[in-house]
């Protein structure tokens, strides 16, 4: 089915540059049921499923990461300057990188992360009380956070239930010893909607990250892993001597001389 893409703005309501991709319609493998009641939010960048007739924004420049925030148009205070307040309506989208201690604190409640980076992060030793998640497979963590509980997904702890995934591809060596691995999460936080089950899918698919592509957010403070150098030494040929070639030399016949 082809559904219509609506282009976002910046944080503070202003247009993007023309620049980059803007597609007006996308083809997507999307419910029947849901036709004409989702569309697709892009930045040109990244791009979202969300309900038809809302408004997107990027993430505040002020945001440790950098994302998209779809939310009601009549929303009187929209979510777009820093975290959501607890009980925000929207879909809230989230990309970084483990090369940054933003991102490692986005995925360590649910992944294993190196203790350095634990520690650098100031990663939680335990998940918020009522949480709840599931690794569906073991790039991605889905996470509920029921109605009151302040947990780890945006918009948590009003009086709805707020779902989400957190992706983390796990790319061997690099989540062993540290390296920057691009990560990205996702929360739909909508009242009773039929539609989440659907966005979050949409989002695992469309914006999962490239594994061994890196954010251009990285902290300077985190130590990388340098692959060591092997120098290969160079292949010698002998020189090959080829003998001279002598020619003999032609027999001399005597001359005879008449007596």
């Amino acid at each position: 089915m082809a559904f219509p893409v609506v282009a976002c703005t910046t944080a503070l309501g202003a247009a993007l540059s023309a620049d980059g991709w803007k597609p007006s319609v996308l083809v997507a493998p999307i419910p029947t049921a849901l036709v004409g009641k989702v569309e697709f939010y892009s930045d040109g960048v990244h791009t979202v499923l969300g309900p038809i007739g809302w408004t997107c924004a990027q993430a505040s420049a002020d945001s440790p990461h950098s994302g998209l925030v779809v939310y009601p148009t009549n929303d009187p205070v929209p979510p777009t300057s820093g975290p959501p307040a607890a009980g925000s309506e929207g879909i809230f989208a989230t990309f970084d990188s483990t090369g940054s201690s933003s991102g490692v604190a986005l995925v360590c409640p649910f992944f294993t992360v190196p203790a350095y980076q634990q520690r650098e992060a100031d990663c939680a030793t335990t998940k918020p009380v009522g949480e709840l998640s599931s690794m569906p497979t073991p790039d991605i963590a889905a996470v509920t956070d029921p109605a009151g509980v302040v947990g780890s997904l945006e918009g948590s702890g009003g009086r709805e239930a707020v779902t989400g995934v957190v992706i983390f591809p796990q790319v061997v060596p690099a989540v062993t010893y540290g390296s920057a691995v691009s990560v990205a999460a996702e929360s739909c936080a909508i009242p009773d909607s039929p539609i989440c089950p659907t966005v979050l899918s949409d989002f695992e698919v469309r914006e999962f990250p490239v594994p061994g592509s890196v954010s251009a957010t990285t902290d300077a403070g985190f130590p990388r892993v340098s692959t060591p150098t092997v120098t290969v030494p160079p292949t010698t040929t002998p020189p090959t001597t080829t003998p001279p070639t002598t020619t003999p030399a032609a027999p001399v016949t005597p001359t005879t001389v008449a007596g």
